[in-house]
């Protein structure tokens, strides 16, 4: 009989993670038979995952912006959990999406027969800390991708494992940058001279909506302050559509890549203007100096400010505890204000060093060049309950 996973992850960069773990799985677990059920998106499903209803059904963020979905989330909440329990897996692994994953989780507190594994522990040193006590009756396992999470957890008797962040396996070969930049650049028809700006908007409809048209403000006022200024914009399925309309109000040479290409254009790019999220880390990885920018809802930044407490929203500089890289958001988020800051940061090459390398000390700290990386360290722990 086959050892059978269900695995569940609620966006893009779960999906990523969902297939890196799956394919982990399967090595680590060798000749054993292996089934795969859940919930995730393309990548997992190419690793062999078979979904019970598409991903993007849980893809909303926000306080305010999930409220028009509640009914059809408590819906997929209560079809997960009884699926679970019909499928009967050896192993449950939830990635991130801690909303919707949880609820799932305490629909199950009774069903006994299989471990339970949350990937990527919930941010409670942000807020709501006493969320802690109560998920941790709710695993057998949590991994955590930041040094300083396990404490939170494991006070509570929760086994939690610091493993790093999975992207940090992704970090490219810096080598082979003067060539990827070369064949990138020719391809799409830029030139040596041309200070090329890699742009990403959004992987959710919604933020591209917001925070894509400022992006786009920002170039249009710094085309005629920093020469031979161009444009790339990356992108995935989901959001390519709304993207390639948006981005026709460029008044500088762009183009839009996804899939493989990305990574050539990150290779060939010389600055990055970054929602905040993931992404960051995997621009940091290719040392370029960015910008970090983000803008929900009103409401739900109201919201957040009542309840966050941390001063930063990006990663590496929650880690280094200062501002090694720019955050505007919401309200510092617009088109004059960035161009200023990207300005500054294009004209100002020893700031623009200084971020990459202090970037890089975070990045070590998170797992850059371990000898294990964090999928392996996760599927041993799973192997070990």
């Amino acid at each position: 009989m086959a050892r059978k996973f269900f695995i569940i992850a609620g966006e893009a960069s779960g999906d990523v993670l969902g297939a890196k773990l799956i394919k982990e799985i399967k090595s680590q677990f060798g000749k054993e038979k292996l089934e795969f059920v859940g919930i995730g998106g393309k990548m997992m499903e190419k690793e062999g995952l078979h979904p019970i209803f598409p991903m993007s059904d849980l893809s909303i963020m926000g306080f305010v912006e999930v409220v028009p979905h509640i009914s059809k989330l408590l819906k997929r909440i209560r079809q997960s959990a009884v699926e679970i329990i019909k499928q009967k897996p050896d192993f449950i692994v939830t990635i991130d999406s801690p909303d919707f994953n949880f609820r799932v989780l305490k629909k199950l507190q009774n069903f006994k027969s299989a471990k339970k594994i949350h990937v990527i522990a919930p941010s409670v040193w942000a807020y709501r800390e006493k969320r802690a006590q109560k998920i941790s009756q709710l695993c057998d396992l949590l991994l955590a991708i930041l040094p300083f999470e396990p404490p939170y957890f494991t006070k509570y008797g929760l086994k939690t494992v610091f493993i790093g962040h999975p992207i940090m396996e992704d970090a490219p070969n810096m080598s082979q940058k003067a060539l990827a930049r070369d064949i990138f650049r020719n391809k799409f028809g830029f030139y040596e001279k041309d200070i090329v700006v890699y742009i990403t908007p959004g992987s959710r409809i919604s933020e591209v909506k917001k925070i894509f048209p400022e992006f786009i403000g920002a170039i249009n006022l710094l085309k005629n302050r920093v020469e031979n200024l161009s444009v790339v914009v990356a992108v995935i399925d989901k959001t390519k559509d709304v993207v390639e309309k948006m981005a026709k109000d460029f008044e500088v040479k762009y183009v839009v890549v996804e899939g493989e290409e990305k990574s050539n254009a990150l290779f060939a790019a010389d600055f990055a203007l970054t929602k905040s999220g993931t992404n960051t880390f995997e621009t940091l990885l290719y040392q370029l100096p960015m910008l970090v920018c983000y803008k929900v809802n009103s409401l739900t930044h109201i919201m957040a400010k009542f309840l966050l407490r941390i001063r930063f929203a990006n990663l590496i500089n929650l880690i280094m505890e200062r501002e090694i890289i720019p955050e505007l958001i919401q309200n510092d988020c617009y088109g004059e204000n960035i161009a200023t800051k990207l300005e500054f940061l294009i004209k100002n090459p020893q700031i623009a060093k200084l971020q990459i390398e202090n970037s890089q000390i975070a990045l070590k700290i998170l797992g850059l060049n371990n000898d294990e990386s964090a999928v392996k360290k996760a599927v041993r722990e799973i192997i070990k309950l």
